[in-house]
């Protein structure tokens, strides 16, 4: 079949090099696979619940703060950016990102109530929201899917997990 010999051990260097490729990053997607199955378990229905107070604290702060500052700090808008990105297969680097997002307007909300004058009524909502929305955080935090991603993660750093980091992004972690 191949007569030349620098012809055949070329063919089988690259036909080496495409199974070591091949194997790597097939490898690493179902090591990525569980990763995204442990976020889609544990991080989307914490995130489904967080959303809630944070969407309450908003309301509350509608009637203390003007419609440009609501707009501004955006709860709304990431709310909804979080609930379209919401699903099996969602793209967690996206939804980490709308969290950070979340987690900063909650608080924006948060500090600008603490020097309204408002409602003891109104005070204890926004108190307990905020709790709440802290406790979905702490959830988050301490959420099994972190060390899944952390191995993952560090998986990329090893030998091969060079080949397949280009096809394979990191998991991001909720515990940073």
């Amino acid at each position: 079949m191949l007569k030349n010999k620098q012809v055949a051990w070329s063919v089988t260097v690259v036909v080496m090099i495409l199974s070591v490729f091949i194997g790597a990053t097939g490898h690493y997607r179902r090591l990525q696979a569980d990763a995204q199955a442990a976020f889609d378990e544990q991080i989307m229905p914490a995130l489904n619940e967080a959303m809630v107070p944070a969407f309450n604290m908003q309301t509350v702060a509608a009637n203390y703060l003007s419609a440009a500052d609501i707009d501004r700090i955006g709860v709304a808008t990431i709310v909804d950016n979080l609930r379209d990105s919401n699903g099996h297969g969602s793209n967690p680097r996206d939804i980490f990102d709308l969290y950070i997002d979340l987690n900063r307007a909650v608080w924006a909300i948060y500090d600008r109530l603490a020097a309204v004058d408002m409602s003891e009524q109104n005070r204890t909502f926004i108190t307990n929201f905020h709790a709440a929305f802290n406790g979905w955080d702490v959830v988050l935090t301490v959420a099994g899917y972190n060390n899944i991603a952390a191995d993952f993660n560090a998986a990329l750093q090893t030998n091969l997990g060079f080949i397949a980091r280009p096809f394979v992004g990191v998991m991001p972690r909720f515990d940073n």
